[in-house]
């Protein structure tokens, strides 16, 4: 999930461990029909741009994602690089608040993301480096649950640096499993152990039995609880060969994840190569059908990468005809929530 990769003006822990207290309904101006539908989230990556969009503009978004069957916000990170987004102001708009609200309202739920940094790769086997990328992360940590841990759809947290399929030696493990277990112990402690998730990502540079033996011991004592492991399709171009490709990844992890009593995953990416800004496009939905059906057997949930660029009805006629298309092929209509009262279940 590369930060740079979009530039449009113009990127289940059982069910137990992620249950939450029933929300209330929601209010009549946004009782939207959901949908039940085989991806239940997906990833919001912040730019700059996005924090300029008003409430109105976040919750048209979020009233699409429930058509789709989208319950579950993973807000991939609060800062990157030199960019925050936490509002300084009060009186500035927060979007991380309005996501919260709404899914409050909608009985969603949201894992909040912290710092993340465009240096992270070529310096994360630099433990003095990993120390003071921690001490970030829970700098943005604390205040996330200062502004946030009220909303009863905080649901848990991500830590957005992505660890890929390479070679690590022993002490790099140690370094990266220290630098993990760090921020979750402490994202526990301040929330009341909620449940950190992490997105490590596949390039195939690797063989999959030794990305697998090589998370096992990076799980190891981490307080991991989610792996949502990136299926590599769109990144790589993957198309061709798509189940020989990803199966064998997503198998050794899944063994890895039951071992460990970590849940996996996936993070299906949902675009493919073509001509724009970015380089990328909404994939059709015949490679998101072979996606599903090919990682289906190893994971309990899927995640997107990512509605709000890729199939939001509102980025472009591109993303439109994959969200139309999504639903009329994979989505199962349902009913508008019924209103409730603010304490009602």
């Amino acid at each position: 999930m590369n930060p740079k990769h979009v530039k449009m003006s113009s990127r289940l822990v059982g069910a137990a461990m992620l249950a939450l207290a029933a929300s209330c309904g929601a209010p009549a101006e946004h009782k939207t029909a959901t949908g039940s539908g085989p991806i239940r989230g997906t990833f919001i990556q912040y730019q700059d741009w996005m924090a300029r969009l008003g409430r109105d503009d976040w919750r048209r978004e979020l009233d699409a994602m429930r058509r789709a069957g989208i319950d579950l916000v993973i807000i991939q990170w609060l800062e990157n690089g030199e960019a925050s987004y936490l509002p300084r102001h009060r009186w500035s708009h927060d979007p991380t608040g309005t996501i919260l609200s709404y899914a409050d309202d909608h009985g969603m739920r949201v894992f909040v993301g912290l710092a993340h940094a465009d240096i992270w790769r070529p310096r994360l086997r630099d433990p003095r480096y990993l120390d003071r990328s921690a001490a970030r992360s829970l700098k943005v940590a604390e205040e996330a649950w200062r502004r946030y841990g009220g909303h009863r759809s905080f649901a848990g947290w991500y830590l957005p640096q992505e660890i890929r399929d390479a070679l690590y030696s022993p002490d790099q493990i140690v370094d990266l499993r220290g630098f993990f277990a760090r921020q979750s112990s402490r994202c526990r402690e301040l929330s009341g152990g909620k449940p950190v998730a992490v997105a490590p990502a596949v390039m195939g540079l690797i063989q999959a039995d030794d990305f697998a033996r090589a998370y096992a011991s990076l799980l190891s004592g981490s307080g991991i609880n989610v792996v949502i492991l990136q299926d590599g399709v769109g990144a790589r171009g993957w198309s061709d060969g798509l189940e020989s490709r990803v199966v064998p990844y997503f198998q050794a992890m899944r063994d890895t994840c039951r071992t460990a009593r970590v849940e996996l995953w996936s993070d299906i990416e949902i675009f493919q190569k073509g001509e724009s800004a970015s380089g990328r496009i909404p994939a059709p939905i015949e490679r998101l059908e072979q996606q599903l059906k090919a990682e289906s057997p190893f994971v309990t949930t899927f995640v997107m990468f990512d509605f709000f660029h890729y199939m939001s009805p509102y980025r472009g006629e591109a993303q439109k005809k994959l969200y139309e298309n999504y639903l009329r092929a994979l989505v199962k209509p349902g009913e508008a929530p019924r209103e409730r009262s603010a304490g009602g279940s």
